[in-house]
């Protein structure tokens, strides 16, 4: 498969971070590039689909829909920003959707095409597991930063706050 990114373009992204040359190479002739117009529906919430985006030019909006089926941003995607991972490491439908906001180029690695590089135990593959959860735990950190200031706010949905805790974490087992 030809290289569809430069060695110095995935240098640069946080999720090749810590590998070696060789390493991001044997990663490069796995990728697949595509190109976006504004407005194009990336990837769609409640899809199945077993793959990881990295933006590499562009924006993408990423948005989920409450209950009531208004659509909320929940972030902007600047270059090197990514999308998919948590279906891509834990199969379930994706919990939002992302959208080109300008002209976009992506990369992406689909979930078959991994685990290839887990049976032989490439170290890239330990490697981009490594960077995607130091990505995730970033996101997760902000999260627990906002609600922790929306609950201290609003006093009026403390119960609903109590249940929220114990569904998140009823059948955790250490």
């Amino acid at each position: 498969m030809a290289e569809v990114v430069s060695d110095a373009t995935l240098a640069k992204c946080p999720l090749f971070r810590g590998m070696t040359h060789p390493e991001r190479q044997e990663l490069a002739g796995l990728l697949d590039q595509s190109s976006h117009n504004p407005g194009d529906l990336i990837l769609a919430e409640g899809d199945s689909i077993q793959r990881m985006w990295i933006l590499l030019s562009g924006q993408c909006r990423v948005t989920k829909k409450s209950k009531s089926g208004t659509e909320h941003e929940l972030s902007l995607l600047e270059p090197f920003g990514t999308f998919g991972e948590m279906s891509f490491f834990h199969p379930a439908p994706h919990s939002a959707s992302v959208r080109a906001v300008t002209a976009v180029e992506t990369i992406s690695l689909s979930r078959a095409r991994y685990d290839m590089l887990l049976r032989v135990g490439s170290f890239a593959a330990y490697k981009l597991a490594f960077n995607t959860m130091g990505g995730l735990i970033e996101r997760l950190r902000k999260m627990d930063e906002w609600v922790a200031e929306h609950v201290q706010q609003d006093t009026s949905h403390r119960e609903e706050w109590a249940d929220f805790q114990s569904k998140l974490y009823t059948g955790w087992q250490f």
